[in-house]
């Protein structure tokens, strides 16, 4: 088993060009707009915060920690995709993509520790 140290678990912007050798997966519900295909590696929407939750949040109707609570509920839901992106960045290192900024209040800074998290829970 590959010891956590060697995990390679990336964030970014899928507005910029590729500078990590890992594979880049868009974690968005919705294609962002101006992205073309090949850009990502792979897409799974389902680890995007819900609709509902993103609209909650941009429309200012909750704040960043409310958000960060909210979307890991939604995570605990979704487990199976967590532990599907934690084998991922165990075996070939991935970059978490979205379009929002700043990075620090993104879902994919929350989604890169849940996968950390899985994976020091994982042993």
């Amino acid at each position: 088993m590959t010891e956590q140290s060697e995990v390679h678990i990336e964030t970014g912007s899928v507005y910029h060009p590729p500078d990590e050798p890992f594979p880049r997966l868009l974690v968005m519900r919705r294609w962002p707009r101006g992205v073309a295909k090949g850009a990502v590696d792979q897409w799974e929407r389902d680890l995007g915060p819900s609709d509902e939750l993103r609209k909650a949040y941009l429309a200012g109707e909750v704040d960043w920690p409310a958000f960060a609570s909210r979307y890991r509920a939604e995570m605990a839901e979704r487990l199976s995709l967590v532990a599907w992106a934690a084998g991922m960045a165990r075996t070939t290192g991935v970059t978490l993509l979205c379009g929002s900024h700043p990075e620090s209040e993104c879902h994919r800074s929350i989604l890169a520790d849940l996968i950390r998290e899985y994976l020091t829970a994982e042993g």
